[in-house]
């Protein structure tokens, strides 16, 4: 079997807010995120219309998204403070991708593609952050099969820097956050967006409608690309960001 891999570990960690920045930013598309989906367009292009479903869906990552929850040393006066805000973290995603995609809490015997580990002290290169994720994406290439292959560890962080333990509304930002790279997402400095640094004071609760529609976009891109690797041959698409049209100068 001939494994090909694109875009293969990404690591991003969301650090606490330390002043306010006083600009707002656009929602930003995390590069390998960016990498992934040019690769499927790429491969529509050479007409490789199985590596770019590969591709394409693996930015998708299926509708069903299985999770295993790991406590950890988590005491247990806090477990239903973990469990409720990453229960919250799910549904601001599902309601934010009108259902498209279910957040599903894996039986034993299931293999989940996302792993929440929650930890006391979570650090990223040595510096203290409020959570982290980590996701591969790859495709497994055999014949004419290209199989999607989606893995995230999700590490959350228990207390703040000073030993306080941190509230269900301050976790949800950070499952919220890391989730939010998942989809395609990168961090901008802003606080008071999901996708900026976490202000315990002010915790986001949900995305806000410029992160909602670049989420979007990606999803409807990818589904875009697969649509396309599953048409008949000889159907003509107009493009998503491109012209099809040849420009005739006289």
């Amino acid at each position: 079997m001939k494994v090909q891999q694109i875009g293969v570990i990404a690591v991003t960690g969301l650090l606490f807010a330390t002043g306010y920045a006083g600009f707002t930013a656009r929602a930003a598309v995390h590069p390998q995120a960016s990498d992934t989906i040019d690769a499927a367009r790429r491969q529509i292009e050479k007409g490789d219309r199985a590596q770019a479903k590969g591709y394409a869906e693996s930015m998708l990552m299926g509708q069903r998204l299985l999770v295993s929850v790991d406590y950890g040393d988590t005491p247990a006066s806090q477990i239903g403070t973990c469990s409720e805000s990453l229960a919250g973290a799910f549904e601001m995603w599902e309601t934010a991708l009108n259902n498209d995609v279910k957040f599903v809490l894996a039986r034993p015997d299931e293999v989940a593609a996302i792993k929440v580990v929650y930890d006391k002290d979570v650090r990223l290169d040595g510096q203290i952050v409020s959570g982290y994720i980590n996701w591969s994406r790859t495709i497994e290439r055999e014949g004419n099969q290209a199989t999607p292959i989606f893995n995230a560890d999700i590490h959350l962080r228990t207390t703040d820097p000073s030993g306080r333990q941190m509230t269900a509304t301050q976790m949800r930002h950070t499952a919220g956050h890391e989730l939010g790279h998942m989809f395609g997402l990168d961090d901008v400095n802003t606080v008071g967006m999901l996708m900026g640094p976490l202000d315990l004071r002010k915790p986001v609760s949900k995305p806000n409608p410029t992160e909602i529609e670049t989420v979007q976009a990606i999803r409807a891109e990818c589904q875009s690309i697969v649509a396309k690797a599953e048409a008949p041959h000889g159907h003509h698409f107009l493009g998503f960001g491109s012209c099809d049209e040849h420009h005739h100068h006289h």
